[in-house]
């Protein structure tokens, strides 16, 4: 696990729902989410000569349900591809694009119990794919699960640790302390690891204004790690590459009605890193890159 990855997973918990933390999920018996999102993100300079840009498009599709008064299944999909435009250096990772078109399939489960009127446990585990176009899905099979306890301390404040523990493609598992925060400063002001924001995935540490009941303002930042499975055309055959970075950015949301809501993001990915490996996993090449401008957009639907 890249030590980066360690420090972050400290204070922020992947992949869990807005509400988790927050007293429980929504008491509507039953419910449906599709979510729609495209980022681009800008040309940065990369060690060695040549640059690196991305975009993003995915689609995201979750269902709840409550089993019994106190336990909730929640299941999800989802399909996502990182196109990948590099020009080329005269360095090591520079010197040629080491891989094109990423694509990433993701299955979850959700489980929320709810224990007294202050604690809650939850469960997630999933299962992850992400392979460059031209090479197997399941080549590149991940997953693991994502468990902590809540504690409703106030009105104010909910907070509990966890843990997770996840596989990697051609890498040791891993296994590290997270912790679940919910926590209203004011009436409008929050600190929290909810849910991701417009072109973001999964969720980091979030500031959130909520100046009106239609409009939220977000000042956040995360880390993001993505490891794929390469083809066999690429200048590291069936080998592993990996896309790092702390994104900092700014977001807003507009609620749309009971239904929906639109979802802006503009932001800088700083300490990017660009990893290619051979099909055991061992280093062939890695090279920085400059602080990255993107900026995305997410149209959610609820039913």
């Amino acid at each position: 696990m890249h030590p980066l990855t360690a420090v972050w997973f400290g204070v922020t918990l992947l992949f869990i729902p807005s509400w988790v933390g927050a007293g429980g999920p929504p008491a509507n018996a039953w419910g449906l989410s599709v979510e729609a999102l495209g980022a681009h993100q800008f040309s940065a300079d990369r060690d060695g000569g040549g640059t690196v840009a991305m975009d993003e498009t995915a689609l995201r599709i979750g269902v709840s349900r409550p089993l019994t008064p106190s336990l909730r299944l929640g299941l999800s999909l989802g399909y996502t591809e990182f196109a990948y435009d590099f020009t080329a250096g005269a360095q090591e990772l520079a010197a040629a694009a080491p891989w094109s078109t990423i694509r990433s399939a993701r299955a979850g489960v959700s489980l929320n119990a709810r224990l007294g009127e202050r604690w809650t446990l939850f469960a997630l585990p999933s299962i992850r794919w992400a392979a460059e176009d031209g090479a197997a899905l399941d080549d590149g099979a991940f997953g693991g699960v994502l468990a902590a306890a809540s504690y409703r301390v106030s009105d104010r404040l909910t907070i509990g640790p966890g843990f997770g523990a996840f596989s990697e493609i051609e890498g040791d598992a891993s296994l590290f302390p997270i912790l679940a925060l919910d926590w209203r400063l004011t009436d409008t002001l929050s600190l929290n690891t909810g849910g991701g924001l417009a072109a973001s995935r999964g969720p980091g540490l979030v500031l959130e204004w909520r100046p009106a009941d239609a409009w939220t303002l977000s000042l956040g930042a995360r880390y993001e790690n993505e490891r794929f499975r390469l083809n066999d055309q690429g200048p590291a055959p069936n080998g592993v590459g990996q896309d790092s970075s702390i994104p900092v950015y700014l977001g807003v949301v507009r609620t749309l009605g009971r239904f929906g809501s639109l979802s802006l993001i503009a932001g800088a990915k700083t300490a990017g890193n660009l990893r290619l490996e051979n099909a055991q996993g061992d280093k062939l090449a890695a090279a920085d890159y400059a602080t990255a401008p993107f900026a995305g957009v997410t149209l959610k639907v609820r039913f």
